[in-house]
């Protein structure tokens, strides 16, 4: 588990003096390819959906005018790198509420539409349609509610993968609950487009698997320390395991194991531009193991994990920074 989503949810938080031991445990493979969001930050403004789900093309150079305050470049252009992430638009297959008992959420209901593509609905054989006696449900447990979220389709086949069947996500949707409600109530079988979640200049989290490598040893794993060459006869191991009696081998001691494909989460990765057309940002000949983005797409700042194709959940931010202006572009891709 991530370390402030383990802190905000109430789990404990493992530490080791050695540098990149234990910042995150277990360090197993992920358990799906779509991450779950273990944590929504509260909201009450006006209702719309807190997170969204794009796919990761590649990487580029953006030159902007800087805007952070207090920074020794503000004003003056620099170039940063950034993420271009597809994003075509989603359609909101369902509706999940949750009641409150014994301080934990429990489902009360779940409701799936029925205006559904017909190529998609194949891809899933277990749909049920409940759309007419799910939604008077709905309206009758509105006082039991405490939290409202969607069923989010995103749609790989759109953004150019090799990929058919959908991928699903429950989303929360920010704001009062009866307006979240009739919010979610509105917009059940149609899509929506990015554009109506986030906005130019702000920060969001970004939540995804990152890229596998298989078993590693402990060097590349927990990054230790080459042993010297003339003290001992294999050089890239960890020093001691432990003396304990009778022999056991604590968590804390790095071993080798899995490295990558773990679920992971970034803070603060502000939002550079939106397209219309990817094509503005695909350079010559496409993205590496990517191709020509061919849908709507984002220009994150800096890095996002995982592999291209990856599956990447945006989330509004969970410790967001102080509200900054939102960069002029002046190029991206090419130097002036």
């Amino acid at each position: 588990m991530d370390g402030l989503e383990g802190r905000l949810m109430g789990h404990r938080k493992y530490s080791s003096p050695r540098r990149g031991s234990l910042a995150f445990l277990p360090r197993g493979r992920a358990s799906r390819i779509v991450p779950r969001v273990k944590y929504w930050p509260p909201y009450d403004g006006k209702p719309r959906l807190l997170g969204f789900i794009g796919y990761k093309a590649g990487q580029t150079t953006v030159y902007y005018i800087d805007t952070t305050p207090n920074s020794p470049t503000r004003g003056l252009e620099v170039a940063k790198t950034a993420t271009i992430l597809a994003t075509p638009p989603v359609i909101i297959a369902g509706i999940v509420v949750y009641g409150e008992e014994n301080g934990q959420l429990k489902e009360l209901t779940r409701v799936w539409s029925k205006n559904l593509p017909e190529e998609i609905m194949r891809k899933i054989p277990t749909w049920k349609p409940n759309e007419n006696k799910g939604i008077e449900k709905l309206r009758e447990l509105v006082d039991k509610i405490r939290e409202v979220r969607v069923i989010v389709m995103g749609r790989p086949k759109l953004a150019g993968l090799p990929r058919k069947k959908p991928d699903l996500l429950e989303v929360k949707v920010g704001g009062q609950v009866r307006e979240a409600l009739e919010y979610a109530i509105s917009k059940l079988g149609k899509e929506v487009k990015i554009t109506e979640v986030f906005d130019v200049g702000q920060f969001i989290d970004v939540i995804a698997v990152t890229k596998g490598k298989g078993f590693e040893g402990v060097v590349g794993r927990f990054k230790i320390k080459i042993q010297p060459r003339k003290k001992r006869k294999t050089r890239r191991e960890v020093g001691a395991i432990g003396g304990r009696s009778p022999a056991y081998v604590t968590y804390t001691v790095p071993r080798a194991g899995q490295h990558g494909f773990h679920r992971r989460t970034e803070f603060n990765k502000r939002i550079l531009a939106f397209t219309e057309n990817g094509l503005e940002y695909t350079p010559k000949g496409g993205f590496p193991h990517f191709g020509i983005v061919k849908t709507e797409a984002v220009l994150v700042e800096g890095s996002v994990p995982g592999a291209p194709k990856r599956t990447i959940v945006l989330r509004i931010p969970a410790r967001p920074p102080r509200e900054i202006e939102a960069p002029k572009i002046i190029t991206v891709g090419i130097p002036r």
